[in-house]
């Protein structure tokens, strides 16, 4: 229940589909709602309300009119509506500019639903929609124009100076403050450079290919040919240094592939010590099994036996009962 100044205490809010009643109010309280928020639009304090003040204050109007909806029920109704709204708007101007197609009001509901559009939109709904956009879009339309023709007023208002009354206003903008000057930049001295960076010779480099603890074969490369250029006149210098490196490297592929094979024996080794390995398992297995069943076997047999003595028993018990006494 609600009070009549629109506070509520406990309040039984109606749940359901929204009537054309409902609806109408609804987007009243949204149009009173944005005129309220335009009157103090120069507040900082109102501008920077968020959004949950704002649909409690259309839920309260809501209650005032009989519409027990909360602010959450009228939030989602609302972008309900505004996303139909669009759908017919769009598809009115497309039947526009094509000059092709019937109108959304002259079309069945199947095909609205055909054509992705909403199939309850009524015309008073989406007139009272139009309103309320259209006077949310010229109120934009002058606050863009006036900040056009007039920048240095609308920076004031914008950075959330306090309203005044109209005929200030009407100076301020009549008579614009001059821009500001800028401050020029300070001229750039010739600073010196530091002690550090005054070298003009650059900093060593350091290859690691060449490198007095590098012996990777680029580096015996290089100082074979390092060599041979220094012993050209010698005679046959770079010769040998070409067999050298020819016996490093059969020697180095030799091992690299004597390791290979004993690496691949290993492994069928390994492999055939597993397969023995499961043969052995699978031998003990049927072994275990075989002997399984000739235990069962035997008992079998035995209990057998038992109940063959077991009858004989029986049978000569009972003749020895049957004979007559005697006399």
């Amino acid at each position: 229940m609600a009070d009549p100044g629109g506070n509520s205490i406990m309040r039984d809010y109606r749940k359901g589909n929204w009537t054309p009643n409902e609806t109408m109010i609804l987007i009243e309280a949204k149009k009173m709602d944005d005129e309220r928020r335009m009157k103090r639009s120069g507040d900082s304090e109102g501008r920077n309300k968020s959004g949950e003040p704002r649909w409690k204050w259309v839920e309260d109007y809501c209650w005032r009119k009989e519409c027990l909806r909360s602010q959450n029920q009228c939030n989602d109704k609302w972008d309900n509506l505004m996303r139909d709204y669009k759908k017919v708007r769009d598809y009115e101007r497309k039947m526009a500019e094509e000059k092709a197609g019937g109108s959304y009001w002259k079309i069945e509901r199947n095909e609205r639903k055909e054509r992705n559009l909403p199939t309850n939109m009524s015309p008073q709904i989406y007139d009272a929609l139009v309103d309320v956009v259209e006077r949310k879009g010229v109120t934009h339309q002058r606050l863009v124009s006036a900040a056009s023709s007039n920048p240095n007023s609308v920076f004031v208002s914008s950075i959330g100076q306090p309203s005044l009354p109209p005929l200030l206003q009407h100076h301020i903008s009549a008579a614009p403050a001059p821009p500001l000057p800028l401050p020029s930049p300070p001229p750039l001295a010739a600073q010196p450079l530091p002690a550090a960076l005054t070298y003009s010779q650059p900093m060593p480099t350091v290859d690691f290919e060449t490198s007095e603890h590098s012996d990777s074969p680029a580096k015996r490369r290089r100082r074979g040919s390092g060599s041979g250029e220094e012993g050209t006149g010698g005679g046959g210098g770079g010769g040998n240094t070409n067999a050298s490196i020819s016996h490093e490297v059969g020697s180095a592929i030799s091992r690299s592939a004597s390791i290979i094979a004993e690496a691949l024996q290993a492994s069928e080794e390994r492999e055939e010590r597993r397969h023995r390995e499961l043969l052995s398992l699978h031998e003990r297995r049927l072994k275990i099994e075989e002997s399984k069943t000739e235990i069962s076997r035997q008992g079998v047999s035995g209990l057998v036996d038992a109940i063959n003595k077991l009858a004989d028993s029986i049978h000569s018990l009972a003749s020895h009962s049957n004979q007559p006494p005697p006399k």
